[in-house]
């Protein structure tokens, strides 16, 4: 009996401690976090999060030669977004779950103004982002990388 616990509780612990450290590898193979976009002097950090099963995606930061730009405004947006910070800008919205990737949401393009489809998927283990914005069969994908 004190030999059957013992093995019990010895594949208990060893599932727990594989479970612990499987998990950071899970967690990060997601679109949720803070990402980086970089675009020749501009580098652009917008934070992923979910909420109700969708995807959003804001700016936190624009950075110009690696220094904070607080005065960077979308000037090209239409709406409400005309002229707003790019910092809080909401970038990406209504994304959904399908397969591996997520799908279904729209993306602003804060250099053109316009709204386009979106697809995220991620790649090399969860350390980039591959945002793909789509109208009609044109479609342009760019290469995010994780911050956290």
């Amino acid at each position: 009996m004190k030999r059957t616990v013992s093995v019990f509780a010895f594949a208990l612990l060893t599932t727990l401690l594989a479970t612990l450290l499987a998990a950071p590898a899970f967690a990060q193979n997601t679109a949720i976090g803070l990402w980086k976009n970089v675009v020749k002097d501009e580098t652009t950090l917008i934070r992923i999060s979910e909420t109700g099963g969708k995807l959003a995606g804001k700016i936190e930061k624009v950075l110009k030669n690696n220094y904070e730009d607080p005065t960077a405004k979308c000037v090209k947006c239409k709406d409400d977004k005309k002229d707003k910070p790019m910092a809080g800008l909401e970038l990406i919205w209504d994304m959904v779950k399908d397969g591996d990737k997520w799908s279904g949401g729209k993306l602003l393009d804060p250099d053109s103004g316009r709204i386009v489809n979106c697809k995220l998927e991620t790649s090399e283990g969860g350390k980039k982002l591959l945002v793909k914005g789509s109208i009609a069969f044109l479609s342009k994908t760019q290469t995010w990388t994780r911050e956290e």
